[in-house]
């Protein structure tokens, strides 16, 4: 997993490499596209200035050479560039609308005096840069190349001098913001060239790649988290069902624990009885088939927890409902536990505190659920028992209370113990007797009464299981 993300973030990063070199690419391509706007639009201007000279204005002299070409007498000729009276100067003071029409059309007439007359403006030495282009033609241009280009990413630009003084800047123009700027010279193609450069940056290139690239890694992220999810349903599977196998492997030991002792009983006073060597007035068979009567009845109980699990995963549990008194089941359970409690030099007691305690609810299962929580209190505890079971009001419910001094329960063991089938671990130890049924029949029946169950323990403290059954308020309740 750890490669595969390190592969996708290499490619991811040589991604963002190979965009930014292309963007980079198409803005200097960009860039010299712009300078031969620029040129085409002072061709433009300086061809529509030789066929009408007053329709514009380059900004241009007229070299001598041209005007001696041209053969105009009213142009004056003079060999100092710096005080060339221009050609505009003197074509305005000709008739406007007769002279300057046959003028332009005699230029037209003649191309090789036309074209001559751009190459020598080419040859002639350029004036500033602010006579060539105005800032809103630059900017139009820039605008339109890089929308062309397909660079929708907002710019900044200044137009630089060769002494490196600013002729045109924009509002936001930083010339030490840290960006990679674009540098091009301004009209590259003349003779005698005062070195103009065009300075281009772009604030929000990076927001632009990352942009770009987007999808690429949104899809890549994706994947990924796709992949992690996997991976770890995979591994959190691999893990429970780890866990399932190692609860089977103790259902069956304790199952063959459980089922083992009751026949190994019943087989050794069915030999008694069989027996007859053993006169019959020593074999008490009264003692024998009670012996036998009670641990039958012992592993019928077992196997009907083993059944009614099955019953409840199958869904099939019908619960015959009626209106029981609670405070009668829990004395009566009380009562039948009292013997084994004292057998253990332990005590048993109850109170039942509850003022609304008739429920609606199944008196079978419930009385296995009361006979459950007590049982356990007995077998899990390595000293003198000793339990109290109390019963509450809670708002809407009935709290029973049943705790105990046992050995307690961990808090990694509290979340798992109404797990089907799992026990607290005690290693190869089985000194007490059970499936791992009990909670879970115990949370099932509560749960299919629609209330909850909650545990309180401390490891070799003792432990606390309240119940919560909801009361049916049109049973009238009867008094303790």
């Amino acid at each position: 997993m750890a490669s595969l993300i390190l592969v996708q973030a290499y490619w991811i990063k040589n991604a963002v490499i190979v965009k930014r070199k292309q963007l980079d690419q198409l803005i200097t391509r960009s860039m010299i596209d712009i300078t031969h706007e620029i040129e085409k639009l002072e061709i433009a201007k300086i061809s529509s200035h030789l066929v009408d000279p007053l329709s514009a204005d380059t900004g241009f002299i007229m070299p001598p050479s041209i005007q001696e070409t041209i053969g105009d007498n009213t142009l004056k000729k003079n060999n100092d560039f710096g005080n060339l009276s221009t050609a505009d100067t003197n074509i305005k003071e000709m008739d406007i609308e007769g002279d300057r029409k046959k003028e332009a059309q005699q230029w037209l007439n003649n191309r090789r005096v036309f074209v001559d007359r751009i190459i020598g403006t080419m040859f002639y030495v350029s004036p500033e840069i602010e006579n060539r282009i105005s800032v809103s033609e630059l900017e139009n241009i820039i605008r339109k190349v890089l929308n062309e280009s397909d660079i929708d990413i907002p710019f900044e630009y200044a137009v630089m001098r060769w002494n490196n003084d600013t002729a045109y800047r924009s509002a936001a123009y930083d010339p030490f913001a840290e960006a990679e700027y674009y540098r091009v010279q301004l009209f590259p193609n003349d003779v005698y060239a005062n070195s103009n450069y065009l300075k281009l940056y772009f604030p929000s290139k990076e927001d632009f790649l990352f942009r770009s690239l987007s999808y690429l890694a949104v899809s890549s992220l994706l994947l990924t988290l796709a992949i992690l999810l996997s991976f770890a349903l995979t591994v959190f599977i691999m893990f429970r069902q780890k866990r399932l196998s190692e609860i089977r492997s103790d259902f069956i030991s304790n199952m063959t624990h459980e089922l083992k002792t009751p026949i190994s009983t019943i087989s050794l006073a069915s030999q008694m009885l069989g027996d007859k060597s053993i006169p019959a007035e020593i074999k008490n068979i009264g003692q024998i088939a009670k012996i036998i009567s009670e641990e039958c009845r012992r592993l019928g109980n077992q196997v009907e927890k083993v059944l009614q699990t099955a019953v409840f995963d199958k869904g099939k549990l019908k619960l015959r409902l009626g209106e029981v008194n609670m405070h009668e089941i829990i004395t009566s359970a009380v009562d039948n536990f009292s013997i084994q409690v004292k057998s253990r030099n332990g005590k048993i007691t109850s109170s039942l505190q509850a003022e609304n305690f008739i429920l609606q609810a199944d008196q079978v299962h419930i009385t296995n659920v009361m006979s459950n929580l007590l049982d356990n209190a007995i077998k899990y505890c390595n000293r003198s028992p000793d339990i109290n079971v109390e019963t509450f009001n809670k708002m809407e419910f009935l709290l029973i209370s049943v705790s105990d001094n046992g050995i307690g329960i961990n808090r990694n063991d509290q979340k798992r113990i109404f797990e089907k089938f799992y026990r607290v671990p005690t290693g190869n130890i089985h000194t007490v007797k059970g499936f791992g049924l009990g909670l879970s029949y115990v949370k099932m029946i509560v749960e299919e009464h629609h209330g909850y169950v909650e545990v309180e323990s401390e490891l070799y403290e003792g432990s606390t299981f309240k119940i919560f059954l909801p009361l049916n308020d049109t049973i009238s309740h009867a008094k303790n």
